[in-house]
């Protein structure tokens, strides 16, 4: 009898850790992502896209930067290994005015724009780096856009904010003091 009940067991944890790897992981949709693959190389963010595919993605926070690829915690690897652009568009509202610290990591060309206006930008390639730049953000709704490109070689991006007075930058789909996310 011991011998059934120990075999049943064993028996009930193979099926759960089975269940547990076919169900793909995911995560709160909170921010929406456009990946799109270029037909051909990448030098510059704002050159003329030429897209042969493309896939809309919900992600979490924009922390896609492990391993020198473009690549989230629980997602995996996204997009493609090279020639490809990412774009997320965020529509939010502000609870608390204040002048925004926003830090944008990218391992390649982006640009930061709120309200239309854009904030920070490195249009060229380039290997993982982090830019810091400040923007006064008035009560009620915003729409902020960013958008990366990969060229070849390690990928990355990550994207982190934070009002004036809070040290610690948070990843952008985060709870973010004075920030509500609306839902794409």
């Amino acid at each position: 009898m011991l011998k059934n009940t120990i075999f049943s067991a064993l028996l009930l944890a193979f099926i759960a850790l089975t269940i547990n790897k076919l169900i793909p992981p995911s995560v709160d949709p909170v921010l929406k992502m456009v990946l799109s693959k270029s037909r051909g190389q990448i030098n510059q963010i704002d050159q003329p896209r030429q897209i042969s595919d493309s896939r809309t993605l919900m992600i979490d926070r924009v922390e896609l930067n492990a391993n020198n690829n473009f690549k989230h915690p629980e997602l995996g690897v996204l997009g493609w290994s090279e020639y490809f652009y990412a774009d997320i568009t965020t529509s939010f509202t502000v609870t608390e005015p204040s002048r925004y610290r926003f830090e944008v990591g990218s391992d390649d060309g982006y640009q930061l724009e709120i309200d239309g206006e854009v904030i920070c930008q490195y249009k060229r390639d380039r290997p993982f780096r982090r830019n810091t730049c400040m923007h006064q953000l008035n009560a009620g709704p915003h729409q902020l856009t960013l958008r990366y490109f990969q060229g070849y070689g390690n990928a990355g991006l990550t994207f982190k904010a934070a009002p004036t007075g809070v040290n610690k930058l948070k990843f952008w789909g985060e709870k973010i003091k004075g920030i509500e996310y609306q839902t794409p």
